[in-house]
Order: structure tokens, then sequence, then C-alpha cells
């Protein structure tokens, strides 16, 4: 019998968090490959509102998810990090479930957008909020995610919103330098494509 495809994964995770009626949202890789990039990964990663960690574990089991095993102080990362890694039983695909915190976050499950995945309609991330977590991420790998998106010149994406966003969470991180990041990641995209600037608003 095949595995899963994320298609049935994603399915899967939408009919468990349907029964809590809980808000959430795909980010990470499949939401930067669902906005046009080009990504290679089987991970997933979702965001839901704060809801109990027992609540959630009991939901996701019933789409065949349990805790990952063998992860160091899983408890400070469950408790202080509100990351709860799980895995597939049967196929060993990774979840990691991240639980909003006030503020930025339960803002961006405001600004979901859905996209058909096979015969249901998925919450992703807000491409511009996508865009706005990967420069806080500031990994090499996340930056490329951002040229990525950048280059595949998606109508979603509105740099001035971008700006904006990004402009509130330094303020709020006290951190001068993600604008800088943002337009260094605009300038090599660009590069890359000889100049051209694409369909993305200023």
């Amino acid at each position: 019998m095949p595995a899963p495809r994320i298609t049935d994964h994603l399915g899967a995770i939408a009919k468990a968090l349907g029964r809590l009626r809980v808000r959430w949202y795909v980010f990470g890789a499949q939401a930067v490959i669902a906005a046009g990039a080009v990504r290679q990964t089987a991970d997933i990663d979702i965001t839901t509102e704060d809801i109990p960690v027992t609540k959630l574990i009991k939901a996701l089991r019933s789409a065949g998810y349990g805790l990952r095993r063998g992860i160091a102080g899983i408890e400070d990362l469950v408790e202080h990090h509100r990351i709860l890694p799980l895995e597939h039983r049967k196929t060993g695909l990774q979840l990691d479930v991240v639980r909003a915190g006030p503020g930025p976050e339960e803002q961006m499950l405001e600004r979901v957008l859905f996209r058909r995945v096979g015969r249901r309609l998925i919450p992703f991330i807000d491409t511009n909020d996508l865009l706005v977590l990967k420069v806080l991420a500031g990994r090499e790998k996340d930056l490329e995610d951002v040229r990525a998106l950048l280059r595949s010149r998606s109508p979603e994406i509105d740099i001035a919103t971008v700006k904006a966003r990004l402009r509130h969470m330094a303020a709020l991180l006290d951190d001068s330098t993600l604008l800088d990041l943002f337009e260094q990641q605009r300038k090599r995209a660009s590069a890359s494509q000889g100049g051209r600037d694409g369909r993305q608003k200023r």
C-alpha cells in the first residue's frame, strides 16, 4: 500500500482539527510550495489557536499522529516554546504544531488564505505573513525561501504590506535589521532574474 501523500495528510489534519472547531493554518515549507515557489520537503508545520496540549494530542491521534520519539527536553519545547513535535506513526512524517501566542500570531490566524487541497479547503498562512516569518527566522534556508517566493512573482505578495508588518515586528522585537535583511533578499532575487521586478506591488 503506497504511503499517504501530503494531500492526504493535510486532509486528515483538517478533519481532526475541524472536530475541535479550532482555527489553524499551514506555514513553513508546505506554505512556500503552495504559494508557488519550488521547495523540496516532506514535513508539515501548522499553527493553531492556543488550546490545551492534551486536546491537540487527542485530536491529532485520530489522524495517526503521536509525540515524536527521542527528543531531549520535549517538556520544555512544549510548555515554553509552544511547539508540539509529532510524527505519523505509520509513515514517520513529521508534524510540528505551534500554539499561537498573543499579538502577531493571533492576527495571522485572522488573515489565512484558503487553498483547495484534494477535496478540502485548507487554511494557509497569508503569503505576506509567510515572508515576514521567514525573514524573522533568518536562517539561510529561510532566506532562500524568501528569495524563491519573490522570484515566483506571486500576485499574493504586496511588498508594501510585507514592509509594514516587518516594521511592526521590528518595533516589538527592538530589531532594526529586519527591513535591511528583507531588502537584501529582494536585491538578490531581482539580480537572479536579470533585474525584473515581477508583478509584486511596491
